[in-house]
């Protein structure tokens, strides 16, 4: 299975506060096989695993779980803590209680509230003091962490019904999709969160001590690659491209094979947001940078293995999904 990629302005924010010291900035690319150059290229995407990898080296070196983001620093252990206690609760509702309990008695410079209204929950992140400011990623990046702890938690994924943010729409916004799993996103909205059926709250949490320690062992991974099956349309048409690269099926023949008139699964789609040509260039560069990065295959190989005839063709391809050519993509030793 393909790995997930991760836009590079992600990176750019995971390195943000590092500005002044370049060497270790250099240091932490390298290891974890970043290229310097992509940080220039707005449309890049990076392998998911990556990014995660930067993401736990970054917090590890400035000693930070927000990496430079909050009011003040956040200890290393803090979202373990708060994780082993949630998992011990005995529902997702008391889990959540827990998890916005712990993050008020934090210093970080915002207040985390679970409330409940007309069935509908929510999760709110409101700054600590009315002047207090703070970059759109720590909003964007804590509601991520708090809805995919709370999916595994119950061990499926909590369709959002909304997402509401406080700053005004950012040019990365098309990558929210791919945090939250809903296009029903709002901006300018008086505080940050996220919204679900409240009847989820009564979901039982029932994590093993072995689950737990797979968890806690690298958090970030396992939170930015979770995968849950989903119903929606757009899941269906991308696991099954993703399936059928090299054979290189027309809409009709894969309308026929989900057993759905191609002009009523295009609407489907339209509904959820989407195009099928925009789910096919994201299922291929995904693929693609996923064996350039990860696997080391060559460029020629690649564009085989993604349906392309010709290299040629693939590199004028990717080049116009990212913004560079496959080689910038290309596995260091």
């Amino acid at each position: 299975m393909r790995s997930p990629t991760i836009a590079i302005y992600f990176v750019q924010k995971c390195l943000q506060n590092l500005q002044q010291q370049p060497d270790l900035q250099l240091k932490l690319l390298n290891q974890n096989h970043i290229s310097p150059s992509l940080l220039k290229q707005a449309n890049a995407r990076i392998p998911a695993e990556n990014y995660a990898n930067l993401c736990r080296d970054t917090m590890q070196a400035m000693g930070d779980e927000l990496m430079g983001f909050g009011a003040q620093a956040q200890k290393l252990g803090c979202w373990t803590t708060m994780t082993e206690l949630a998992a011990n609760a005995p529902s997702l509702g008391e889990a959540l209680k827990r998890l916005t309990r712990f993050y008020r008695l934090i210093p970080w410079g915002l207040n985390t509230n679970l409330e409940i209204h007309n069935d509908i929950a929510s999760i709110s992140l409101t700054p600590n003091t009315a002047n207090s400011e703070f970059a759109p990623y720590l909003y964007e990046s804590f509601l991520f962490y708090i809805h995919r702890t709370a999916n595994w938690l119950i061990g499926r994924q909590i369709p959002l019904h909304r997402v509401d943010f406080s700053f005004s729409k950012q040019p990365h916004a098309a990558e929210y999709w791919n945090l939250f799993l809903t296009k029903n996103i709002h901006y300018q909205q008086n505080h940050a969160q996220i919204q679900f059926s409240a009847s989820l709250l009564e979901q039982n949490v029932n994590i093993s001590a072995q689950a737990l320690e797979k968890f806690l062992n690298h958090v970030n991974l396992a939170m930015i690659t979770q995968r849950y099956t989903s119903k929606s349309w757009h899941y269906k048409v991308s696991s099954l491209v993703e399936a059928t690269l090299q054979n290189k099926p027309s809409f009709t023949d894969l309308a026929k094979v989900l057993n759905i008139h191609p002009h009523t699964l295009r609407n489907y789609l339209r509904q959820e947001g989407f195009q099928y040509q925009e789910i096919k260039d994201r299922v291929r560069c995904d693929t693609a940078i996923f064996h350039l990065s990860s696997m080391g295959c060559s460029v020629e190989e690649t564009a085989f293995l993604i349906g392309f005839s010709e290299p040629s063709a693939f590199i004028r391809s990717f080049k116009k999904w990212t913004g560079t050519k496959p080689m910038a993509y290309k596995k260091r030793g």
